[in-house]
């Protein structure tokens, strides 16, 4: 059982963490791209897979007892000669983010101890490693810089070490003073925004879904039934397989197929790997007993094109649906359906 690298970090959104993108890539850095702009409330620790859940759990449990909390970020500084390091200050909320420190540094979260430790100092990074005259310069020149920031959650990042860069991505976020109360007295909530639900999470959500499906539809329900379609070049072997040139993911919902996403790789388009994949859904869809096949694109972009030629129809126009454009609604009826 392998270990997940995570981080404990408040995520800088909006007009803030675009500010200070700007200023990471005037300076060159390294993270621009590989994680957002954030405070970090615990640095990187390796927990076990089956201590992620717990991790979670325990930072929902603190964020709900926090409200939100407005800082100031700025001016620049310096750590200890040596380090390399330019960062902003954080002033005002500054306390709330070392007890905040302090009690989810526990447990799984807790700092090896046969790793030095350093003092809590709540700060956000603009660039590592730099040389002593660029900071130098770098502090003088954004000397005046200040900027005030509202802190409304915290996040749990896992680093994907798979990825090139090693970037690392949100598993679960939970906002501050995410308890509430119903009605007079009644139910107490702590409530969390996440990327993905815990193990328990995932297993209450499918089950009461099932007894709501049984519930409405009767004896021909069925559970939803994810899929995945996945297209390799061949010549690899079951040990290392050729490279995926395309992907489609699904949902089978009684007889209507719910196509998902459909890619694939941008330098192999034009070579019937698209077509491919999606003969393969639509052949899963048939032997599943569905009588129809499903999906949402662009209005008038060119994947609408690509399944209308495949015999794909328009059903249902949603205006401004993402982005200010319309989508549109496309379906497939099977042979016998």
């Amino acid at each position: 059982m392998g270990d997940h690298r995570l981080l404990v970090a408040i995520l800088l959104g909006g007009d803030v963490a675009a500010e200070i993108d700007g200023l990471r890539r005037a300076l060159g850095s390294a993270e621009l791209g590989r994680i957002p702009p954030h405070i970090t409330i615990v640095a990187p620790v390796n927990v076990r897979a089956d201590e992620v859940d717990e991790v979670g759990a325990a930072v929902a449990e603190l964020a709900a007892s926090i409200r939100p909390v407005a800082v100031t970020l700025g001016p620049p500084a310096t750590f200890a000669p040596g380090r390399g390091v330019l960062f902003l200050r954080v002033e005002d909320g500054d306390e709330v983010l070392r007890n905040l420190h302090g009690a989810a540094s526990v447990g799984p979260l807790a700092w090896p101890r046969s790793r030095p430790t350093r003092p809590f100092v709540p700060h956000v990074t603009l660039r590592s490693r730099m040389a002593p005259e660029q900071l130098e310069v770098a502090t003088r020149l954004l000397a005046g810089y200040v900027r005030p920031a509202n802190l409304t959650s915290v996040d749990v990042l896992e680093q994907v070490s798979e990825t090139p860069g090693r970037p690392w991505r949100t598993c679960r976020s939970a906002r501050f003073g995410g308890r509430s109360v119903l009605g007079r007295g009644s139910v107490e909530l702590d409530v969390t925004v996440v990327d993905s639900l815990a193990t328990d999470e995932a297993a209450w959500a499918r089950s009461a879904w099932d007894e709501y499906g049984r519930s409405a539809y009767g004896s021909r329900w069925r559970p939803d039934a994810p899929f995945a379609v996945v297209a390799r070049a061949r010549g690899g072997s079951p040990q290392s397989p050729g490279p995926v040139l395309g992907v489609a993911t699904g949902e089978v919902r009684g007889e209507t197929c719910a196509l998902d996403r459909l890619v694939v790789d941008p330098t192999r388009r034009g070579e019937g790997i698209g077509g491919h994949i999606l003969r393969h859904v639509e052949r899963l869809a048939s032997e599943r007993g569905c009588a129809v096949v499903r999906l949402l694109t662009r209005d008038g972009g060119p994947a609408e094109g690509f399944y209308a030629a495949r015999g794909y129809r328009r059903s249902v126009v949603l205006p401004a649906w993402r982005d200010g454009r319309d989508f549109v609604v496309l379906v497939r009826f099977l042979s016998g359906g």
